[in-house]
């Protein structure tokens, strides 16, 4: 083998062996479960309260690895209406009990004292008269709606 080969496949293994590098160190470790929130300290990504009252809080998981805590799940349904995110993973905090439920895990009741007004809660799918996400997403689009007027 010549040379000028030699060193062509020398600087293709270099090139390659940047870019594996490079994606090695840039990869975005995604979180298992809940990630830990601070209360009373943590802001609400949509109102911009603490969160304060965990019965209520909610948390999106994107897919570039942000966290983004909310103080009531109808903050959570109403920044994803209004806003693109990728979603990796949403988690709503037990209204029933200390924890996190998953999305598939959850399901929704009316509430009077939600945080912010949205009048929802969650717990576990199982739990009488639950009911699922889509009934909590249209209970917080028929309120945005009422508020601004619209039929």
């Amino acid at each position: 083998m010549s040379t000028k080969i030699i060193k062509a496949l020398l600087l293709v293994v270099a090139i390659v062996a940047a870019v594996v590098a490079f994606g090695r160190f840039n990869q975005v470790t995604l979180a298992e479960g809940a990630v830990p929130v601070v209360w009373d300290t943590e802001v609400c990504a949509h109102c911009k309260m603490h969160v304060g009252d965990p019965r209520f809080a909610a948390q999106l998981q994107t897919t570039e690895g942000d966290v983004l805590n909310f103080d009531d799940p109808g903050c959570l349904f109403d920044f994803l209406q209004s806003n693109e995110a990728t979603v990796h993973a949403l988690h709503f905090r037990n209204h029933l009990e200390d924890g996190w439920l998953s999305e598939a895990e959850v399901g929704f009741l009316p509430a009077d004292d939600s945080p912010m007004g949205y009048g929802i809660r969650a717990v576990p799918k199982g739990t009488p008269e639950a009911q699922g996400i889509d009934w909590a997403k249209s209970r917080v689009k028929d309120r945005a709606h009422q508020q601004h007027g619209d039929p």
